[in-house]
């Protein structure tokens, strides 16, 4: 298939795909049905009154604000029809259709996560869902269509070796005046430790991940316009550390036998010093946009 990347083996993980064929701790770890990060508004500057804000709230509960950040950043309405790129088990899509109530497709790599979207969508028969098991590399005939706003939430960042490629094919299903809203996982702009690619590159299959500099700059290259952009890394480092517990309190391993524990708390010390970091960002074609 199209966009699976060709890294090194890991027990019985051959690729991306099949860690998250085989992934048993996402629903434990970071929440029913999600495989993103959390967003906490007590560290952004777009939340200037924290007091109203629970500043504990678990990696579970910062998933939704996470959500409903990118929606709203993008300006998502009930207007628009939208393509998740790397949709997951449909907790994106989900929340998007019941914020805004407007159509949405996903789009996954991941067997089990498009049979997990699709179970989901038939309990909210009142939301225009669909859920399709194919590549943003070679987005399938039967989805490749115009939308008003493209969607991907840490998921073109397995495919940073074509990210390019990645790039061009949001562009071909955007239609005129349109959005890719995007939160991406990265790598840095120097050199990595071994520590981070045995803890971090290893793990999740990432042949290489770009930096927040080298990533804005094939962005621009490809033709976008970098409406938005939002350093997350903060927030990274605190969804790690709360999934850090929580694999250490469930015993969770890696493939390789690693404690996934370890794991996670070490990919927040990478995010720390700067090996890691993520990002999010609204890019338009052609000109500025009224955003």
């Amino acid at each position: 298939m199209s966009g699976i990347v060709k890294n090194v083996e890991i027990g019985d993980e051959k690729n991306q795909k099949d860690y998250y064929d085989k992934a048993a701790h996402y629903d434990t770890c970071w929440g029913l049905d999600n495989i993103h990060l959390g967003y906490y508004p007590d560290l952004s500057s777009h939340f200037p009154s924290t007091s109203q804000y629970v500043t504990d709230m678990t990696m579970a509960q910062a998933a939704f604000v996470y959500n409903a950040h990118m929606i709203n950043v993008g300006q998502i309405t009930h207007k628009d029809t939208v393509l998740d790129l790397g949709c997951g088990k449909g907790h994106g899509p989900l929340q998007i259709a019941q914020q805004v109530g407007c159509k949405v497709v996903g789009l996954d790599i991941g067997t089990v996560n498009i049979v997990r979207a699709k179970e989901v969508a038939a309990q909210h028969p009142d939301l225009d869902l669909t859920y399709v098991e194919g590549s943003f590399t070679d987005i399938p005939k039967e989805i490749r269509k115009k939308y008003s706003c493209v969607f991907a939430q840490l998921a073109i960042n397995h495919n940073h070796s074509e990210l390019a490629k990645c790039f061009e094919e949001a562009k071909a299903v955007m239609a005129p005046g349109g959005r890719f809203v995007i939160s991406d996982y990265l790598g840095c702009d120097g050199e990595q430790s071994q520590e981070t690619k045995d803890n971090v590159m290893k793990r999740l299959h990432f042949d290489m991940l770009y930096g927040h500099r080298g990533w804005r700059k094939v962005a621009e290259d490809c033709g976008f316009y970098i409406q938005y952009y939002e350093n997350l890394d903060d927030h990274m480092v605190r969804s790690y550390r709360d999934l850090s517990k929580k694999a250490y309190e469930h015993g969770f391993v890696s493939a390789d036998g690693a404690p996934l524990g370890d794991n996670y708390a070490k990919t927040a010390v990478a995010c720390e010093k700067g090996e890691i970091g993520m990002n999010l960002a609204v890019l338009t074609l052609g000109r500025r946009s009224k955003l």
